[in-house]
């Protein structure tokens, strides 16, 4: 195992791959529907979203345990359709880690090379290279029930990479650890993947999990990639109402524009609210959907050239969690907010006591626009 160049050439490419299933009612459910997806090689991509949305489908398709109803997919150029999947040099990490009770850590790291038919000498540097590059050279003798879940999740990624896989597959698999350990694994993963150089193709819904590993998210919904983009694209810059709301914590509001001059927009939203935003291709009229995140408000001034846009609503909640308040507001036309403040936090004055009518300052350059009804 080593690290990989820096190349970006596609490694697996999914074109219109179609996956159905039928209900017990009779009728047919696309699990995926139509998805076109080319993956760079030595990138780690996430498929991020809700339950039901086909992204463990399209992963087990990859891995070859699926079988698609229509579309293709290619390896470095390969077909793969008619390749079994103990013939695909991809290997999975389950949620379960899969773990063989009976076996030493050694032996289930080595379980893969044993398979393969690698001479003893080979098989026990590949074992002793992977388990110290994880941490856990000194744990080999060990029985799998003898381990804590993180050191049991090391031991299901390196048996899965001992093989040099040209693609590393995972299942959500750190959905299983607490949220501490969990935090800590998100880290040493993506530390893995860079310094092994494969491609990682990682399932999760949790959306900070693919904020924080990803080279790129594929968000997904009803069998169709919604979004492919980098972290900060994802994020800032959403394609649709579904992935503004999806991924992070978001003030989204429809409305319509009822200015525009260069660039410069002006937009009245539902709830009667007055927003100045950014974004070029809009004209008046034009159904909208606007995003502006909640650490984007503050109950510090925020002056813009001669403008210091506001939005006036009541605070009904405020929780202080150290390093910022937490606000929840609600307009006089009803229209709720939630706010991050770090300013009203060091401050400690009561600006953001239950009851009291404040302004909330914003810069319209964080104000994200989208047109209403936008498909990828």
């Amino acid at each position: 195992m080593s690290g990989g160049s820096e190349s970006t050439e596609d490694v697996l490419t999914v074109s219109g791959a179609v996956r159905q299933f039928q209900t017990p009612e009779g009728t047919w459910l696309r699990a995926l529907d139509g998805i076109d997806l080319a993956i760079r090689n030595n990138e780690f991509l996430t498929l991020l979203g809700p339950s039901g949305c086909g992204k463990t489908t399209l992963l087990r398709v990859i891995a070859g345990l699926d079988d698609l109803d229509s579309g293709t997919l290619t390896l470095e150029g390969r077909p793969l359709d008619d390749v079994p999947a103990h013939r695909r040099p991809f290997n999975t990490v389950f949620q379960s880690y899969a773990l063989f009770p009976h076996l030493s850590v050694e032996d289930n790291v080595g379980y893969g090379l044993d398979v393969a038919g690698i001479r003893p000498s080979e098989r026990r540097r590949r074992v002793a290279d992977g388990l110290s590059m994880v941490g856990l050279g000194d744990l080999g003798r060990r029985m799998p029930q003898q381990l804590s879940g993180g050191q049991q999740q090391r031991v299901a990624l390196v048996r899965a990479l001992v093989n040099n896989p040209k693609l590393l597959l995972l299942d959500e698999p750190l959905s299983a650890l607490d949220r501490k350990l969990r935090g800590q694994m998100q880290i040493e993963l993506k530390a893995l993947q860079h310094k092994v150089g494969i491609t990682f193709i990682f399932v999760t819904h949790d959306q900070e999990e693919a904020l924080t590993m990803s080279d790129r998210i594929a968000v997904m919904n009803k069998g169709r990639i919604q979004q492919l983009a980098t972290p900060f694209e994802t994020y800032h810059h959403p394609a649709n109402r579904f992935v503004a709301g999806f991924v992070g914590n978001s003030n989204l509001l429809g409305g319509r524009v009822v200015a525009a001059d260069r660039g410069d927009l002006k937009i009245e939203t539902e709830g009667g609210l007055t927003l100045i935003a950014g974004g070029a291709g809009f004209a008046v009229g034009d159904a909208v959907d606007v995003l502006l995140r909640p650490e984007f408000l503050s109950l510090a001034p925020v002056v813009v050239g001669d403008v210091a846009p506001t939005l006036e609503a009541q605070v009904e909640q405020a929780v202080f969690v150290g390093s910022e308040i937490h606000i929840h507001a609600r307009t006089d036309r009803g229209l709720a907010l939630m706010v991050l403040d770090r300013t009203a936090a060091g401050r400690g004055d009561g600006t953001a006591d239950v009851g009291r009518v404040v302004r909330f300052h914003y810069d319209p350059s964080h104000v994200h626009v989208m047109r209403t009804g936008g498909t990828p």
